[in-house]
């Protein structure tokens, strides 16, 4: 199950856990429902920073402003207790942590909107 909010702008957040060099890191990740292809996409400088390899340069994806160029990567993510190694896309300009649908092919949503973020 993924437990999330929503915020004041109607978003949906989500609290996941990243692991880079043995440490694990909270961040949000916000759900994008236009995202049906992927797992997970952050900025390609947070990435980087991170350690995680590389997989594939200059991936083709269809995104809401057009057609766009990512680096996958490979990242590991706690979610649920459980460890994850997935694709990551990375791209210059991606201003949050966006989670992909492919979550929900595996994890039950749950949001409570019982608080504004």
């Amino acid at each position: 199950m993924i437990t999330g909010q929503f915020c004041r702008h109607g978003e949906l957040l989500f609290e996941i856990e990243i692991i880079a060099e043995g440490e694990i890191f909270a961040i949000e990740a916000l759900l994008d429902t236009g995202f049906t292809s992927g797992w997970l996409a952050m900025d390609v400088q947070d990435v980087e920073e991170l350690g995680w390899s590389v997989i594939k340069r200059n991936h083709v994806m269809e995104t809401a402003r057009g057609e766009g160029y990512f680096d996958l990567y490979a990242g590991t993510v706690l979610l649920d207790g459980q460890e994850f190694t997935i694709p990551v896309h990375a791209g210059a300009g991606i201003p949050e942590v966006l989670l992909g649908l492919q979550w929900l092919e595996t994890r039950r949503l749950v949001v409570d909107r019982l608080r504004d973020c």
